[in-house]
């Protein structure tokens, strides 16, 4: 039998083979960062010739997985998180699965300890599938579920997914699209875009939606007019306050999330000005938070008791062994509120 990843011989054994130190072995077999890709390859070519196979703490058939689903998010605190679950709870009933989640950002770092966090707690425990919400992971993380013939399924991909994995997702595009061309319609021609950190698909998506707006206007987007709100209220805050400090400030904000409309909203207050009279500000994803504030935000409602439920029904199809697409993606939809008006 191979041994475990827990067997410092072997780990050593591999390390020499791969001419690295010991830690660097164990970060590719947790699926850490922080490895240089021709580093990560000779350590996973060593790691083949010895055999060296993680094997789960109790054997598949007294775990009773069969029923049992890994939810793994990265967080339970938002709107957001909230109304996702409620999806991936209601199809789990509907097909008879029992859910195991795991939500907090505390314990999605503690993948970075050899031996801890969720993939280690979920292979050693045994699961039938693993649905991961709004998670980044790695490759080799991948690449373990795969050894172990773990069922997968992203919904909210913040990076792009291996082959194979199937993905729920908003039209995150469509809707950066028609959140800017609604404030076209109504005579904004100064539209800036608060965006989440860039690398992530749906803030390049939602910006992409937004540029093509206003290139279909024949409208140039300032530089200094899209600027990075990191989808958090006080960055949004910050980058509102740049906006309105500019000579020639937008007269309305496309934030391509509620927390950062919220943020910016509150920007404009702070310099005296109103939302929906002075700055026209839309948001995304129609959080309960859009409807509460004063005004009431104009939002891109994305279909997130959906995604959960699409992503819950994909995961158990492909549990039953059945063959689904490697992408879904649920329309999304203007929310006309009070935030707009026309210019």
């Amino acid at each position: 039998m191979a041994e475990g990843v827990r067997s410092g011989p072997t780990m050593a054994v591999v390390a020499r083979m791969a001419g690295v130190s010991v830690p660097t072995v164990s970060k590719v077999i947790n699926g850490r960062g922080g490895v240089a890709t021709a580093t990560r390859e000779r350590v996973t070519t060593a790691l083949r010739e010895v055999g060296y196979l993680r094997e789960p703490s109790t054997p598949a058939a007294q775990r009773g997985a069969a029923r049992l689903v890994d939810v793994v998010m990265h967080g339970l605190r938002s709107t957001y998180a909230a109304h996702v679950l409620s999806g991936i709870e209601a199809a789990a009933r509907e097909t008879g699965l029992d859910v195991v989640v795991t939500a907090s950002e505390a314990e999605l770092h503690r993948r970075e300890t050899p031996g801890g966090g969720w993939l280690d707690h979920l292979i050693d425990r045994g699961t039938g599938g693993v649905l991961l919400v709004l998670v980044e992971t790695t490759s080799a993380q991948h690449e373990w579920l795969t050894h172990f013939g773990i069922p997968c399924v992203i919904v909210d991909p913040i990076t792009s997914p291996p082959d194979g994995v199937p993905t729920v997702a908003s039209s995150n595009e469509r809707g950066g699209y028609d959140a800017t061309r609604h404030l076209l319609e109504l005579g904004h021609r100064r539209i800036a875009h608060i965006g989440g950190s860039e690398p992530k698909l749906c803030s390049r998506a939602r910006l992409s939606g937004y540029r093509s707006a206003l290139a279909e206007a024949n409208i140039v987007v300032p530089p200094d007019y899209v600027l990075d709100g990191n989808f958090q209220e006080a960055d949004a805050f910050a980058a509102m306050d740049r906006l309105l400090a500019l000579a020639d400030p937008p007269t309305a904000v496309f934030a391509a999330s509620d927390l950062m409309a919220i943020g910016a909203g509150r920007a404009i207050r702070a310099r005296g000005l109103e939302v929906g009279r002075d700055i026209s500000l839309v948001g995304f994803d129609d959080v309960d938070e859009a409807r509460v504030t004063v005004p009431a935000l104009t939002t891109v409602r994305q279909p997130l008791v959906e995604m959960g439920r699409t992503g819950l029904d994909l995961l158990a199809r492909l549990m039953r062994g059945e063959l689904v697409g490697d992408r879904v993606e649920l329309p999304t939809e203007l929310v006309i509120r009070d935030s707009t008006s026309s210019h």
